[in-house]
């Protein structure tokens, strides 16, 4: 059986908490990494120098000046995600499959371009594309004793401001997405002096049934969605010699993380409590702009030099949240729930510029091409919509947090491919830097991502195809709550491997 206790003043529901934005959630946007076709995957994402492909759209709009002819592409793919989390000394390992189209895509020549050869410009080629940029499925468990402290010493902290925490209706009221849902559930509870009145000096009055730890604590995180790109540009050459083309980005957001973590009592002293678990849920939606421009220069007829440079973009974001908490008792015959309000932040987040350059070099056996990246994680922000004091301050404290933690991160990227007659063969790897800046990385731990790819294709008069298998491998820390010196973290290492299919057909 089940008691609901609910959260009973709407007032502080309303002003206590508009944002829940932090340098974490600006990371996750501020790192795309464009997927597209399978031959631009295959080739590292390289094909923004080669050109020809409308995966360019992301990259190197001038790459769409190189189509002879009309094309179409699809490209379906299977991902499987596997991770390892490390926590408290136990390792646990897991796996998510997931469908997703990594790209589709269009691209029109006109009779101009394809046959009036005299001309110095060869015509505008069209594109329109909706390219993956990035791919947030994942799925990690794991557990460990704690033996130091719990998720209720961060709520109690949460609850120990004396300015700010004066009564029990404050206790149960101000914090109503985390802490006051504790209290009001029993899992904590306040001193008082002779007059009755609630003691919140230092947080020592908070008392909770759990000991300063000796708990077992089980998480679970899902996470689902990803980064979509509409790209729609133009692109044109000039004798043969300069290629020049110009985009409009659209970036779609779909993001969902739900984080579940269930603490258990084993400590005799404090028999009543069995377990509470507490859920979190985040639903992220946005959509955008930017604009990339680029050239590639044709010096020999074999040789490709590029240069593209895209905008910070501006993102219209939308969150919505909630929390869940339940407790069970010995000494009760129900099990205690409690929910927070529907939470919703509306505000914009602004992605860095990327600077792209890369040289290819096209040959009757294949080709071979390497590009470098440069972005800057530290010029990503929020812009929050509310103008009030309090939101102007926790603007002002997170974008700070973002520039202080990230700063400008490279990536190297490499492809070959060799032909034959038909078929193709072609391999591709990719290695981004850390984003952190020196002494503000989480120590341990590598945060430079690297990956890999390797593929075939076949090439007709009309119809092409091409299959590729891609892997990056990377690590994060994951926080579950602070308490200070004694703050647990959990390790995760992300495997993503997937399959890319990609039908194609030429006019």
């Amino acid at each position: 059986m089940r008691k609901q206790v609910v959260i009973y003043s709407l007032l502080s529901i309303l002003v206590s908490f508009s944002y829940a934005q932090t340098d974490v959630d600006a990371l996750r946007y501020a790192m795309p990494s464009v997927q597209g076709t399978a031959r631009n995957i295959g080739l590292g994402n390289t094909m923004g120098t080669i050109g020809a492909d409308v995966s360019a759209l992301s990259t190197n709009p001038a790459g769409i000046a190189k189509f002879s002819s009309t094309e179409f592409t699809l490209s379906p793919a299977i991902s499987i995600n596997k991770s390892t989390s490390d926590y408290l000394g136990n390792s646990t390992n897991n796996s998510k499959v997931k469908f997703q189209l990594t790209n589709f895509g269009i691209v029109v020549v006109g009779k101009y371009a394809k046959e009036d050869a005299s001309k110095k410009w060869n015509g505008i080629k069209f594109g329109f594309g909706l390219n993956r940029l990035a791919n947030y499925n994942d799925q990690y468990y794991f557990s460990g004793f704690n033996n130091k402290n719990s998720l209720l010493n961060a709520y109690a902290i949460n609850l120990s401001d004396p300015a700010v925490i004066k009564t029990e209706n404050d206790a149960a009221t101000l914090n109503p997405f985390d802490a006051s849902i504790a209290y009001q559930l029993g899992l904590l509870s306040s001193a008082h002096d002779s007059l009755g009145n609630i003691y919140t000096s230092g947080g020592s009055n908070l008392i909770f049934p759990a000991t300063t730890g000796n708990m077992q604590q089980d998480f679970s995180i899902l996470k689902s969605g990803g980064m979509n790109e509409l790209a729609i540009g133009f692109g044109s050459a000039f004798k043969d010699k300069l290629m020049i083309g110009a985009s409009i980005g659209i970036p779609i957001v779909n993001y969902t993380e739900r984080v579940t973590l269930k603490e258990t009592e084993t400590s005799v002293p404090n028999p009543d409590l069995n377990s509470f678990t507490n859920e979190s849920v985040l639903k992220t939606r946005g959509v955008g702009f930017n604009l990339k421009v680029g050239i590639i220069a044709m010096p020999v007829s074999a040789l490709r030099i590029s240069l593209a440079v895209q905008t910070p973009g501006i993102l219209f974001m939308r969150d919505q949240f909630a929390t869940h908490m339940e407790a069970e008792f010995d000494s009760l015959n129900v099990i205690l729930t409690g929910d927070s309000p529907e939470g919703n932040s509306k505000y914009k987040y602004v992605q860095p510029w990327k600077l792209t350059a890369g040289v290819g070099y096209i040959h009757k056996f294949g080709l071979i091409s390497v590009e470098y990246e440069l972005s800057d994680a530290g010029n990503s922000k929020f812009k929050f919509s509310q103008t009030d004091a309090g939101t102007k301050d926790y603007e002002n404290y997170v974008n700070n947090q973002v520039k202080t933690k990230y700063g400008l991160f490279h990536t190297i990227k490499a492809g070959v491919e060799f032909k034959y007659k038909f078929m193709r063969l072609r391999g591709g790897v990719q290695y981004r830097t850390s984003p952190f800046k020196n002494g503000s990385a989480p120590s341990g731990i590598n945060t430079s991502a690297l990956t890999y790819s390797a593929g075939i294709g076949y090439r007709g008069n009309h119809f092409f195809t091409d299959l590729t298998y891609v892997q990056t491998n990377f690590k994060e820390l994951y926080i579950p709550y602070q308490v200070g010196a004694d703050t647990p973290s959990a390790t995760l290492s992300t495997k993503k491997p997937a399959i890319v299919l990609t039908i194609g057909y030429k006019l």
